[in-house]
């Protein structure tokens, strides 16, 4: 049964970042999940709580919450033998790595996005010229923090890129860059925790599955406070946990292609 709560217009009030992009300063806002005491309680006693903060505000980041952008891709969707990428893993395990400066970048969609890690096994490619026209925009770095921000049953999930590799992200992907790496990890570990799921879902807009959070609301985020040296623990913790998955990945496939 859907959650229900009775509020006052004025309690439906959401003062807009850029109101020159909008119709008014302040937006009404009546998704139900946005007024449900479970979803607000939290952004309430973060909010209260001293050393807490909302992301579009940090000092750390750099430049702004932006979404990438959608893709030209190169390859083929229903001819695997087509999907070539540098950072790319073979069916042997082998890592693409010398490869000349021509070579495709990998594209990551929001399915490549999982809860708390990546999924290369389903990134398809972008020629180097699509990169380089649109990596101010869409091209990812090591430790940037990425948001599922559409549809149901992928939104909300977050992942760190982990690579060296370039890469761009699609238009259905947040991308949050932080100065700091070990800020970035813990930043990505909280929002996959209890306190930040419910806030992000707070934040849906939509209904019948086109749901969407978009960038504004994402800044809005209340992030918990923790000391250098918890930062540092959950970002070695995170980082290790990612990097197990990706040598499960590559061991795997070492061991399939010797049947």
């Amino acid at each position: 049964m859907a959650l229900k709560v009775v509020k006052s217009p004025v309690e439906t009030l959401l003062g807009l970042d850029k109101p020159d992009e909008g119709l008014y300063e302040l937006n009404h806002i009546f998704e139900p999940e946005f007024h449900q005491d479970v979803y607000v309680n939290i952004s309430k006693v973060l909010s209260q709580t001293r050393g807490a903060f909302q992301l579009a505000s940090h000092q750390d980041l750099v430049g702004e919450i932006h979404r990438g952008i959608q893709p030209h891709y190169v390859d083929d969707e229903s001819d695997p033998s087509t999907l070539f990428w540098r950072g790319m893993s073979l069916d042997n395990g082998d890592i693409v790595t010398n490869i000349n400066d021509d070579a495709n970048i990998c594209a990551l969609k929001s399915i490549c996005i999982r809860y708390g890690y990546i999924d290369l096994g389903t990134a398809r490619s972008v020629s180097k010229e699509f990169y380089l026209a649109r990596k101010d925009r869409a091209g990812v770095q090591r430790n940037d923090v990425l948001i599922n921000s559409t549809g149901d049953g992928t939104i909300g999930r977050v992942a760190v890129f982990n690579y060296d590799f370039p890469a761009v992200v699609d238009g259905h992907i947040t991308i949050l860059r932080f100065e700091d790496p070990d800020l970035a990890w813990y930043i990505a570990g909280f929002l996959l925790s209890r306190d930040g799921q419910r806030q992000i879902y707070r934040y849906i807009n939509g209904s019948s599955g086109q749901v969407e959070i978009y960038p504004q609301d994402i800044g809005r985020l209340w992030i918990k406070p923790a000391s250098v040296e918890q930062r540092q623990k959950v970002a070695l913790m995170f980082r290790a946990a990612c990097e197990k998955h990706d040598a499960f990945r590559l061991e795997l496939k070492k061991a399939l292609s010797l049947v």
